[in-house]
């Protein structure tokens, strides 16, 4: 019960001293205010450079730099690994050796290049969630040049020259299940297909015998593209290990996550130096007032308070003087981020370019409530000293 009155006039003190209770809080703002917003804008040009990353799927893919010959239970081992997002088979021969054309008008047609796909192929979001048996997705440039339509029925043919003369041609049929918008990875003329398509026309226009079982096809290389930038290196390490070659685009990843391990570590060293300066004048404003009210607090004792209950009366204080900081902070703090984001992340296309989470606001309270804490430890210790006598002497 005791701890409580002492909690209770602790509060009703700083009311009533609210002037200082003002300028101190205050001086919490003004340090946390700065740290928070170059938090949020570290945070935002982060996030933001990884966020650009992910939407690239070079930035995750992983290229076999030779071929080789790889079977169908490779494919089906490498896509149960968590680290890998998508992988299909490349053809050995095909190439850009097909033709897309209307099935009315089998004779002119495009030629385009075949890509072996599937769901979750990161070269057609949101388009490869459309694939289903028997039909293909088509690239932007394609169905543009040859007025191609989602729904649409085209025949993709491949032929080869005989060497005694004439030719081999092999036919499927197969229907639009979408479009792929244009990017700078297909940009030209393609056809994407699941893999019984492309083996159909690989099988039938490259060997004179049946064509093989899709277990026992063999596969010239593959289009692998990891589960997130953060696990491309090992995804790469795991190939070399087995004794593949192959690229990445680790040193834009790598460079993107060296600036977050810089900028984290420029912000920590401010935030320490920060930090330090606070608690310091926290302690000495706590300090000072606990001198200031050593009479008051000898009567306390007077009355029966032990010294381990009135050393709440700094550390309810320092609390009180922390999270009205820490809140007045936050206030500012998220007005000035909005103001930012509206002057330079809107104008620029960049986004929230100072981004700051509820989880950042409550770990700056939490960081400026222990700084607080461990500043009214300091103003205890005098506390501990007051003998119950020293009022009635001064008095």
């Amino acid at each position: 019960m005791t701890t409580r009155l002492v909690a209770r006039l602790a509060v009703a003190d700083a009311v009533h001293d609210r002037g200082l209770l003002l300028c101190s809080a205050l001086t919490i703002a003004a340090v946390l205010l700065p740290l928070l917003l170059l938090f949020g804008l570290k945070t935002g040009i982060v996030e933001q450079m990884l966020a650009d990353l992910r939407r690239d799927p070079e930035a995750v893919r992983v290229t076999p730099r030779q071929s080789g010959s790889f079977r169908q239970d490779w494919f089906s081992a490498m896509r149960q690994r968590p680290d890998v997002g998508f992988i299909a088979p490349v053809g050995r021969y095909l190439g850009n050796a097909v033709t897309v054309s209307r099935p009315e008008d089998p004779i002119r047609g495009i030629a385009a290049g075949l890509l072996i796909s599937g769901p979750g192929d990161p070269m057609l979001r949101p388009a490869a969630d459309r694939f289903e048996p028997g039909h293909v997705v088509l690239s932007e440039r394609l169905a543009a040049d040859g007025g191609f339509s989602v729904g649409d029925e085209v025949l993709v043919w491949s032929r080869r020259n005989n060497e005694g003369g004439g030719f081999r041609r092999i036919d499927a049929r197969a229907r639009v299940a979408a479009i792929a918008p244009a990017t700078p990875e297909r940009a030209g003329r393609f056809v994407f297909a699941l893999s019984d398509l492309a083996g159909f026309l690989e099988d039938g226009i490259e060997r004179d015998t049946a064509p093989d079982a899709p277990d026992e096809r063999e596969f010239a290389s593959f289009r692998l593209y990891a589960s997130d930038i953060t696990v491309v290196e090992q995804l790469a390490r795991h190939l070399e290990a087995a004794g593949l070659e192959v690229d990445t685009g680790g040193a834009s990843i790598a460079r993107v996550f060296g600036i977050n391990r810089n900028l984290t570590f420029l912000f920590a060293l401010i935030g320490s130096c920060a930090a330090i300066g606070v608690g310091g004048a926290l302690a000495a404003i706590l300090w000072t007032n606990v001198a200031r009210k050593r009479r008051s607090l000898s009567l306390l004792r007077l009355i029966g308070t032990s010294a381990g209950s009135l050393a709440v009366f700094p550390l309810v204080q320092a609390g009180l003087i922390a999270m009205i900081g820490a809140a007045l902070a936050s206030a500012a703090a998220l007005a000035a981020a909005a103001g930012i984001n509206t002057l330079y992340g809107e104008t620029y296309g960049m986004g929230e370019l100072c981004l700051i989470l509820p989880e950042h606001l409550a770990g700056a309270a939490l960081g400026v409530l222990a700084i607080a804490m461990l500043a009214a430890a300091v103003a205890v210790r005098p506390i501990l000293g007051i003998a119950p006598a020293e009022g009635i002497v001064e008095g």
